[in-house]
């Protein structure tokens, strides 16, 4: 059954491959649920979420250290059975917390060397900021955008709203992954409903990646990359989504062959190949 809304990630996978979309969204084939990488960066999540948005309440002395270590173990029993015996064979688990507990304070750091000082020269407006807004350019049925901005903030420096979406890696994105396009369209769709939402002129209007890096020498775990969402970079964006829209409306799923192998989007092979649900 075709949704009422539609994500960043659905219409990622549509773009990838609509076969993909279709076995996924539509047929409902079991896929991919996780690993011990998701897992991490699900909890690194988390505890930047409630650390900045409930400061009192979770940055208090051993605070954060606990944080992460519940969240990282509530992610961890969240994942199929042998994923986690697999990742319990071939993973330091306590190294891996070890490095979550390192990011967080690098991250406070280059907040405050990007925004200044918290409570004065900036202000978290929202974190989890949940979007579902009509896709007016599409007209052919109703449909709406559905995410999640990870931190909204307001500098008073340059009186702009800065939208942040975080990245957990492990030592940080090659320059042709920072500068890819259908990334940076995920930011590009959160700025334009935003903006629709609160009736916010985009123009006043940032967008960042922030990358959290596992594997990063203390002090160099956390990376500010600048996302541009100018009106060209938008209307092809929109048009590329309702692009995806009309086609899944129409059931037009032709298969993109060429990402069934060496896929650099989904890290490889899909999980299709070669399976009864490959045609």
């Amino acid at each position: 059954m075709v949704g009422k809304h539609i994500s960043y990630s659905e219409w990622k996978n549509w773009y990838i491959c609509p076969q993909y979309h279709k076995l996924t969204y539509i047929d409902k084939v079991k896929h991919f649920e996780g690993n011990i990488h998701t897992a991490f960066g699900k909890a690194l999540h988390t505890v930047c979420e409630l650390t900045l948005s409930k400061p009192d309440k979770y940055r208090g002395p051993g605070k954060i250290d606990k944080l992460v270590q519940e969240q990282f173990v509530k992610e961890m029993k969240a994942l199929p059975l042998d994923t986690k015996i697999v990742a319990k064979k071939d993973f330091n688990l306590e190294e891996w917390l070890v490095k979550g507990t390192e990011i967080i304070p690098d991250l406070y750091h280059t907040l405050s060397d990007k925004f200044g000082k918290l409570g004065t020269d900036w202000h978290v407006l929202k974190a989890e900021e949940k979007l579902y807004e009509p896709i007016t350019e599409f007209e052919e049925s109703e449909k709406k955008f559905k995410g999640f901005i990870d931190l909204v903030v307001m500098s008073e420096k340059d009186k702009k709203i800065h939208l942040i979406d975080w990245k957990t890696c492990s030592w940080g994105w090659q320059p042709k992954k920072k500068s890819d396009k259908i990334l940076s369209y995920q930011l590009v769709f959160y700025k334009h409903f935003y903006a629709q939402k609160y009736e916010v002129d985009p123009k006043d209007i940032e967008c960042h990646f922030v990358l959290l890096k596992r594997t990063a020498k203390p002090g160099k775990k956390v990376e500010f990359i600048r996302v541009t969402a100018a009106k060209k970079r938008t209307t092809d964006a929109l048009s590329e989504l309702t692009k995806a829209l009309h086609n899944i409306n129409k059931g037009n799923y032709t298969k993109n062959r060429s990402a069934c192998v060496d896929c650099k989007d989904r890290f490889g092979t899909c999980e299709f190949y070669n399976t009864e649900h490959c045609i």
